[in-house]
């Protein structure tokens, strides 16, 4: 990467910088859990290595009169023991860095808003972090590097590179189905769901499918639980991020995705697993097509490439895309995103005891990952009654894929905040 003082932001990082400063932004978390507590000078060395490697991530956001921009920091980043509430918004002024990195006992967390990059992106930097770690903390000797793109391929927009004018495929979404209930967007409940990927892969195998075609129909049977029956004719909507570097050639570190959309009416009667699974399989194969995939990225970013829009003040921007964020969350039920498989060195691999990745949400987010066995899922949710989450977990436990789960909320906890809400109902 060109080693200059600012940089571009990606199309879709305008989207997101629209955030900048609210309660709402979009941040990404990587966690690694080692088999040691961690040693926070060691993990101070091996970030200062990492960003040299990735100077675009220490950066901070910058205004300018029609589009925001990002400056390098005038300030190395700094490790500290984790002291704030998971995905805590990372654009406070002028002067923030747009990641952090913290540890807690065995863990080494990192959050990434997604001004600066996406899940992918974000996973190439997390993982040279903990392989440096590593190597200085058990003095491994040297292991093939993480990522290894030159300069320029991390810092292409390659939105830009294959944005196609006038080839913007339909938005167009049914009545969509959201989850009722109390919300609380500024605590939500994070949670990470551990199950074994041999059983799942089995699982998913019987039913003829891919383990994500089989994860995001278990959630739309939990989801599905949960329906009154006045509301059975509306659409369970899933987005469905997808690593477009894996459809069109590209090693950018910046976003670089597409939605796919998994779309289920339920009806009067209850599908099996297995028959929703099916479904699922045959709208991802046919949404994952490149052409497809192609004309729905054309769509993500035609606003911003509107004429009037790129001449209008930044204010005036940022209540378009405010609007637009608004109107898109409202057509999709929850979110889920699959990361795959998470490899390192085996020397690297030996010290590590569990992957999690999860993001911030303004409703229901899944976020799977696996490394080894461990197959991984972030939940991160709003909604202050867990009974979809719960639904989600007992289809696997039924099926003999016992899991275990680490979550910010305790039992008790969530029985107070319910009786609080159950109060202010009574009083309103």
């Amino acid at each position: 990467m060109a080693r200059g003082n600012w940089y571009r932001l990606d199309n879709i990082g305008k989207f997101y910088s629209a955030q900048a400063g609210s309660s709402a932004q979009t941040v990404f978390r990587c966690v690694a859990t080692l088999a040691d507590d961690i040693d926070g000078d060691i993990l101070q060395h091996a970030l200062n290595s990492t960003v040299y490697s990735f100077p675009s991530f220490n950066v901070c956001l910058r205004s300018g009169m029609f589009w925001r921009y990002l400056e390098q920091s005038e300030h190395a980043p700094v490790v500290t023991e984790e002291n704030l509430p998971i995905c805590f918004g990372l654009h406070v002024d002028a002067k923030s860095i747009l990641f952090r990195v913290t540890y807690y006992r065995t863990r080494i967390n990192l959050e990434v808003s997604h001004i600066v990059s996406d899940g992918r992106g974000t996973l190439s930097f997390f993982k040279t972090l903990v392989t440096k770690y590593v190597q200085e903390r058990y003095a491994t000797g040297d292991v093939p590097n993480a990522y290894d793109g030159s300069d320029s391929q991390k810092s292409e927009n390659s939105f830009d590179k294959y944005y196609e004018k006038g080839k913007a495929g339909s938005s167009s979404a049914p009545k969509v189905f959201r989850i009722p209930g109390w919300r609380d967007a500024s605590d939500p409940t994070f949670m990470e769901y551990h199950l074994s990927t041999a059983g799942v892969l089995d699982l998913a195998h019987r039913y003829d499918v891919s383990m994500t075609s089989l994860v995001i129909a278990a959630a739309i049977c939990a989801i599905r639980a949960e329906m009154p029956a006045r509301e059975r004719g509306r659409a369970i909507r899933l987005d469905i991020p997808v690593d477009l570097r894996r459809f069109f050639a590209s090693a950018t570190i910046k976003n670089f995705f597409g939605l796919a959309y998994v779309t289920y009416v339920p009806g009067a009667d209850d599908e099996p697993l297995e028959d929703v699974a099916a479904q699922v399989q045959a709208q991802i194969r046919e949404a994952t097509q490149p052409e497809a995939l192609k004309a729905r990225m054309n769509h993500m970013i035609a606003l911003e490439k509107n004429p009037f829009l790129r001449v209008a003040p930044l204010f005036l921007k940022d209540f378009v895309l405010d609007i637009a964020n608004r109107v898109e969350t409202r057509k999709t039920t929850m979110t889920v995103s699959n990361l795959g498989p998470i490899v390192f060195p085996d020397k690297i691999a030996h010290y590590l005891r569990d992957i999690d990745v999860m993001t911030s949400t303004t409703g229901m987010s899944f976020v799977l990952c696996s490394f080894g066995d461990d197959l991984s899922i972030g939940i991160s949710s709003i909604y202050l009654d867990p009974n979809a989450i719960k639904n989600f977990c007992r289809i696997f436990s039924e099926q003999g894929i016992e899991g275990r789960i680490n979550s910010n909320r305790t039992h008790e906890r969530r029985l107070a905040e319910r009786a609080a809400t159950g109060r202010k109902a009574d009083e309103s």
